[in-house]
């Protein structure tokens, strides 16, 4: 049976918010980052953007945003 989602509203951290909850270094970030169940976070684009490595994997990625 196929995943659905109705009524859900998902929400996501930002690059900020990650490093303050995961207590991220320098050398952290530095490394490789594997972002399990992410979801609509931010944290990959805005990682990316500053040069760091993300990939990220959550089954809601099979959705469009519509």
């Amino acid at each position: 049976m196929a995943m659905q989602l109705k009524n859900v509203i998902p929400f996501g951290r930002s690059f900020d918010e990650y490093v303050k909850m995961f207590h991220l270094s320098a050398l952290d970030l530095s490394k490789k980052i594997l972002g399990v169940a992410d979801g609509p976070a931010s944290f990959n684009s805005e990682a990316t953007k500053q040069g760091f490595s993300v990939t990220s994997i959550d089954p809601i990625y099979e959705f469009t945003g519509e």
